[in-house]
């Protein structure tokens, strides 16, 4: 089995257990949830380890929190685990950080400070008007959104300074990371609706389908770069 057939092969299991998610949250399946939501993260962790020639480590453990998040957020219901979910989203998101860090351009300050300050006005105020301070995820809360401002502007700042192929797949990636925690805050803690779940599904494969491509891309840069 050559290379190209194993890339192809799971990009389309990829997203059939996307599409099969989508319609589990649509039909509000939870046999069909429970037995495909904890595999769409190791589909997309093989499909890595196979596509990349100078692999990053550093993503690799993103994805395991990813993976563990998945699964802790399975029973949302239960707010020891809700909180353990969280939890493992942060250490997810650090580690998307490094990687951005590790595999993107080189980092200027004040672009990255510009472009996260209106992240985190948007987070704080929906902090403010969604989030109880007595609610145990108040505090775990606040960090999650610090860390993905400081994310979301990453993504904007390195698109700002170099708009290039790379740069457009993280920018792409970070703006629909940010929509979905919008909807996770607006769902977990002020309106709960039935076509949030469809629609964060959808979202959740396409921004971690579209941070892989940034990942590869990086890669593929890096290594027409080296002399």
């Amino acid at each position: 089995m050559n290379r190209d057939f194993k890339i192809n092969g799971l990009t389309i299991l990829y997203f059939a257990i996307a599409f099969i998610l989508l319609m589990a949250e649509y039909w509000k399946s939870t046999s069909l949830l429970s037995v495909f939501k904890p595999l769409l993260i190791p589909s997309l962790m093989m499909l890595y380890l196979v596509t990349s020639k100078n692999k990053c480590y550093w993503y690799v453990a993103a994805l395991f929190f990813a993976f563990c998040s998945n699964v802790f957020l399975l029973f949302i219901d239960n707010p020891k685990l809700l909180f353990y979910g969280i939890m493992a989203f942060l250490f997810y998101r650090i580690a998307s950080i490094i990687t951005i860090v590790k595999k993107g351009d080189e980092i200027v300050l004040l672009p990255l400070v510009l472009a996260t300050v209106p992240f985190l006005f948007i987070f704080s105020y929906l902090i403010y008007v969604m989030v109880n301070p007595s609610n145990p995820n108040f505090y775990p809360t606040i960090i999650n959104d610090i860390i993905i401002s400081i994310f979301s502007g990453l993504g904007l700042s390195n698109y700002v300074m170099n708009d290039n192929k790379q740069n457009s797949w993280l920018i792409i990636s970070t703006l629909l990371f940010t929509f979905l925690v919008i909807l996770f805050m607006v769902e977990n803690f002020y309106i709960p609706n039935e076509v949030f779940k469809p629609l964060s599904a959808v979202v959740f494969s396409l921004a971690h389908y579209a941070f892989y491509l940034f990942v590869i891309e990086s890669e593929n840069h890096t290594t027409i770069d080296l002399p």
